[in-house]
């Protein structure tokens, strides 16, 4: 067998005791069979002593009959008590003292009347019968309050299994329930494809020798019981059960019986169902941990196609853009105008920058993802980054339509220069992307409190209800109302996001925002002191 992981030592379960077993074992036989504790029989004979003490003082109000009613309360007591044996006991003693001291001859065991005899039969018959069915129903009424103590630990038992979500915890359970349960060392063994791994053991100084894990091995290759009391490696102190869906193995339960003693036929029963409960329990952890591989590759998969639906998409625009521009002063740059060349190349250099933004953003998100986008945090005046993607916007021909509304005196904030303009320019372009050609963007930054607001308004349509909770995903994607500005990809609001929690900060939006229409994006960074 191989160990893959070291072994956890798990502690008894709260509220649990050794004397569990014992409550258990005693719930599962026909204990009205066995012989009451000594004291039972001290107290029967001390109670009927009492009784034969009122009989004799009362026997001048009363007659035989009513003597004998004394008596046979005298047994009830230790019946109840004791159980039945003890009743038995002082049932004899009652009537050998009924018959010495209150049927004539008087202080001698002959009887001389025929009915005295009789009564005196009567009297052994009743007194027997009443206190073997006081015992037999004070035992009935122990063991089923002691079966239903049982079912309660076997029910919190399944309890604390259904809340267990792997297999090492499943494990730790069970190796928990079994100690308390039998107050023997105990190891739960869960297979890993052929092989085993001990994932629990109880108390931590259990250790499985050469011999113990060669009967775990057998009990968890061939499927049955193995080890200590079995045919299959009986020289080994340890009792392997295997744990089984069906007949798949799932693992092995072991317990060690050589230092505690042998276990009873009720403790290995209530181990088989134990058993069965763990694998059950294993076997659905198992299931639930292939069910959300199988969920994560699904969504993998799907993130992988979108994403490549995306950039086949996306990247063919200004592919196509570039392609006809560059073709076209290749085959007719001699013909052209200087203004035609001009406009020519503007549209390829326009075109590049898209892709350029395309691929950053990609690999932005890849980094984002894999938790690789590092920060290069300085001293930034978030002022500067605003008048560069204004200064840009008009390179992009968006003139009069962009505008610039910066309180006066903000303090600086430690940041990712680079980063946070990434962050504002895909918001400023998902704004001309999807507000149309007529929009108008205000890009502003105001202090409030301990943050720095910066705030990206358009006068747009604005984003769809259904949209808006999720307008922060990735490949989330409204209709775009024109082609100049944005990756479309879906990609953009991501990132930026992405990027204004790595800076500690949150990014919301609002929409509309007046008259039915128009979206706010609001990034917000912590101000830190400059000391």
């Amino acid at each position: 067998m191989v160990v893959e992981t070291p072994p956890r030592f798990v502690p008894p379960a709260p509220g649990s005791a050794n004397q569990s077993a014992v409550d258990l074992n005693l719930a599962t036989r026909a204990e009205w069979l066995r012989p009451g504790p000594l004291v039972g029989y001290v107290e029967a004979l001390v109670s009927v002593s009492v009784g034969l003490i009122l009989a004799d003082s009362a026997r001048r109000w009363f007659d035989l009959t009513d003597i004998a009613l004394i008596l046979l309360l005298s047994v009830l007591f230790p019946a109840i008590r004791y159980g039945i044996w003890p009743a038995v006991l002082g049932s004899l003693v009652a009537f050998l003292g009924y018959n010495f001291f209150f049927l004539t001859p008087l202080y001698t065991l002959s009887v001389s009347q025929p009915r005295e005899l009789l009564a005196l039969v009567a009297f052994l018959v009743v007194a027997v019968l009443t206190a073997a069915l006081a015992g037999q129903s004070r035992e009935r009424a122990r063991v089923a309050m002691v079966r239903e103590r049982a079912i309660e630990r076997l029910y919190a038992f399944t309890r604390r299994l259904s809340f267990s979500a792997d297999r090492v915890e499943v494990a730790e359970v069970v190796a928990s329930e079994v100690r308390a349960i039998t107050a023997k060392r105990c190891a739960v063994l869960v297979g890993e494809g052929e092989r085993l791994a001990l994932r629990a053991v109880s108390p931590p100084e259990t250790q499985l020798d050469e011999t113990a894990q060669s009967a775990a091995d057998w009990a968890f290759g061939c499927k049955e019981v193995a080890g200590a009391g079995s045919p299959f490696h009986g020289d080994s102190a340890w009792m392997f059960l295997p744990l089984t869906i069906g007949r798949r193995p799932v693992g092995v339960l072991g317990v060690e019986v050589d230092h505690e003693g042998a276990l009873d036929d009720d403790e290995v029963a209530l181990l088989h169902a134990l058993a069965e409960q763990a694998a059950s329990a294993i076997d659905r952890a198992a299931l639930s941990r292939e069910a959300d591989r199988a969920r994560t590759e699904a969504e993998t998969e799907r993130v992988r196609n979108t994403l490549l639906a995306s950039i086949s998409h996306d990247f063919r625009t200004p592919l196509a853009s570039i392609l006809g521009a560059s073709t076209s002063l290749i085959d007719f740059g001699d013909r052209l105008r200087p203004d035609q060349r001009a406009d020519l190349l503007s549209s390829i250099r326009e075109e590049s920058e898209r892709l350029d933004g395309m691929v950053r953003n990609l690999l932005s998100m890849t980094r984002l993802e894999a938790g690789a986008l590092d920060l290069r945090k300085d001293w930034v005046d978030i002022g500067e980054i605003l008048e560069r993607l204004v200064d840009q916007g008009r390179r992009r021909g968006m003139g009069g339509k962009i505008k610039l509304a910066v309180a006066q005196g903000l303090p600086l904030v430690r940041a990712d220069a680079s980063l946070i303009e990434q962050a504002l320019a895909n918001v400023v372009a998902n704004a001309a992307r999807h507000g149309g050609r007529e929009v108008s963007i205000v890009l502003g930054a105001r202090r409030d409190d301990g943050w720095l607001r910066l705030v990206v308004e358009d006068d747009g349509p604005g984003i769809a209800a259904d949209l808006l909770p999720r307008v922060f995903d990735k490949f989330v994607r409204g209709a775009a109302r024109t082609g100049d500005g944005g990756d479309g990809s879906g990609l953009g609001l991501a990132i930026t996001e992405g990027i204004v929690k790595l800076h500690a900060g949150t990014a919301e939006a609002e929409s509309p925002i007046a008259n039915g229409h128009g979206t706010r994006i609001t990034l917000s960074l912590p101000i830190e002191d400059l000391t």
